[in-house]
């Protein structure tokens, strides 16, 4: 087997049918194959210093076996030419890290947020100038300019906007969202950004806030729901996360059969500034 070339990076699924260990396999396959694709791309700036054509990556994601825990798969980063080349040991220390931080700026970066994308670079800048031996070595210490890295992760988002498109696929249908890398490094995708990274027209992800609606429709099979934003009196699509919907006379059913107002708490996508559509997350009826 070719040479692994830093820690595996671990891909969780979560929610809906990956809670029994299971998850449409066409999605699944589209998904994976977005993130080993932008991976490829990070590894190949990393260590070669240019994005890149894809048949010519020499360093590539494979993945293998999911654990017990969740959907849980793990990428791993090999070597093609059956010989590891002379990396300085700390880009190969810190490498996997770099490209959890690098996901977390690509994802933010696509779903126009910007001060999250800001903050994982900042990361980045960090690692660069804390590893001394890392800095010296990468793109000879361009990675210790912020504004370089910025580029770099521009160039990132553009060179995979199918990758990004396909990162998503299951999401919503039979699991509720992706860890990329571990929790506290790596982004996680949930239903509001599967949104944003599927669209066709340019779509933000907004912060999670309150809002006053009416309950136009909703379905409890899937939490699909149509809401009147109030006092906008403007009706947007929205999706219902919440678990109590399924309960019997919840408070979402019974502000639709008896039309009263509900407070809600949901992450928006944001089109042109404005409300596209909400994912909600909790709500009471509004006095």
């Amino acid at each position: 087997m070719d040479e692994q070339v830093f820690e595996p990076l671990p891909v969780r699924y979560t929610g809906l049918f990956a809670d029994s260990h299971l998850v449409d396999a066409n999605q699944f396959g589209r998904s994976i194959s977005g993130i080993a694709r932008i991976g490829n791309s990070v590894c190949n700036v990393l260590f070669f210093s240019e994005i890149g054509v894809p048949k010519k990556f020499q360093i590539k994601f494979y993945v293998r076996p999911a654990k017990k825990n969740g959907l849980l798969q793990e990428l791993v980063a090999v070597m093609n030419s059956g010989s590891m080349p002379m990396f300085h040991p700390a880009l190969l220390k810190i490498g996997g890290i770099f490209v959890e931080k690098a996901f977390d700026a690509i994802i933010n970066t696509a779903l126009g947020r910007n001060r999250e994308a800001a903050l994982a670079i900042e990361k980045m800048h960090d690692l660069a100038r804390e590893n001394i031996e890392f800095g010296k070595q990468v793109h000879e210490g361009q990675m210790r300019d912020k504004a370089w890295l910025q580029g770099m992760i521009e160039g990132l988002v553009v060179h995979n906007r199918g990758a990004l498109k396909e990162l998503p696929a299951p999401i919503g249908r039979t699991v509720r969202q992706v860890q990329i890398g571990a929790p506290s490094i790596g982004p996680t995708v949930d239903e509001a950004a599967a949104e944003v990274l599927r669209a066709t027209e340019p779509l933000q992800l907004g912060d999670t806030q309150e809002y006053e609606v009416l309950v136009e429709g909703v379905f409890k099979t899937n939490g699909a729901c149509r809401l009147r934003l109030m006092p906008d009196d403007r009706v947007v699509a929205g999706k219902i996360t919440d678990p109590a919907l399924t309960v019997p006379g919840s408070v979402y059913t019974s502000a639709l059969d008896q039309g009263l107002p509900l407070h809600i708490t949901a992450k928006p996508t944001l089109k042109d500034g404005e409300v596209h559509s909400l994912y909600v997350s909790d709500a009471k009826i509004a006095r």
